[in-house]
């Protein structure tokens, strides 16, 4: 990375809700008001999710939109939000509609991986229109997994259970484990590992779909499995 994360150690210690950049405040909120003040790893787990949360849900997102979703007291977002817009991690909207990501954070994420080429593509095509739940395809062989052609039809929804779904079977299919599948809140993904020549994981087919509508395992994985085969050699 070719800056730091925080401009300085003064804005570091704002993130982490530290006086002055050094000791923290001993006046913490004893009715259970998250305060930021001397709870430092606290405020930072809280920072970050706001973040994440924020990139998850696109530009416009509002602060009460995130106290609610985080379940964080409003003054605590609104704290936040302030900090992370300060130090250029947010930016709010000229039409003061919400909060998108702002400048600073593209230090943070490497470059886009590349749009996979034409032939690729349309074996996605031909998957997803023979297979009920959304297809993905995920670049594994990143520094972050990065999806690269998401489903159209059934994009990926900032719900709870969609990432840690998604984030399940990508750690399966990067270990080396298939047909992955995992379950998390009323979401169910299933995929299969995509490699190169040398038999390097280069990516994943990722399907995400309600529990309840999820085709069985073995179903997924009949279709799933010739399909990475052939985009083996146009990814690598």
């Amino acid at each position: 990375m070719s800056r730091p994360i925080f401009a300085s150690p003064e804005a570091a210690a704002r993130l982490l809700g530290l006086a002055d950049g050094g000791a923290a405040d001993k006046g913490a909120d004893d009715a259970g008001e998250e305060g930021l003040r001397g709870r430092q790893p606290r405020a930072a787990r809280h920072a970050l999710r706001v973040l994440e949360y924020v990139a998850a849900s696109g530009a416009g997102v509002t602060g009460q939109e995130i106290s609610a979703d985080l379940g964080l007291s409003r003054a605590t977002t609104y704290r936040l939000i302030q900090v992370l817009t300060e130090d250029e991690y947010l930016v709010r909207l000229p039409d003061l509609r919400g909060f998108a990501l702002g400048r600073r954070m593209a230090a943070l994420f490497p470059p886009p991986a590349p749009r996979p080429p034409r032939a690729a593509r349309a074996i996605l095509d031909r998957l997803r229109a023979g297979l009920r739940g959304g297809i993905h395809l995920v670049r594994l062989d990143g520094v972050v997994h990065a999806v690269v052609d998401e489903d159209p039809d059934f994009p990926l929804v900032p719900e709870p259970g969609v990432r840690e779904v998604v984030d399940g079977v990508c750690a399966e299919l990067t270990a080396g484990r298939q047909p992955a599948v995992c379950v998390a809140d009323r979401w169910t993904a299933i995929g299969a590992t995509v490699v190169d020549e040398a038999g390097q994981v280069v990516a994943g087919l990722v399907v995400v779909a309600p529990e309840d509508r999820m085709p069985g395992a073995a179903e997924v994985d009949a279709r799933l499995a010739p399909a990475a085969l052939e985009l083996g050699p146009l990814l690598a």
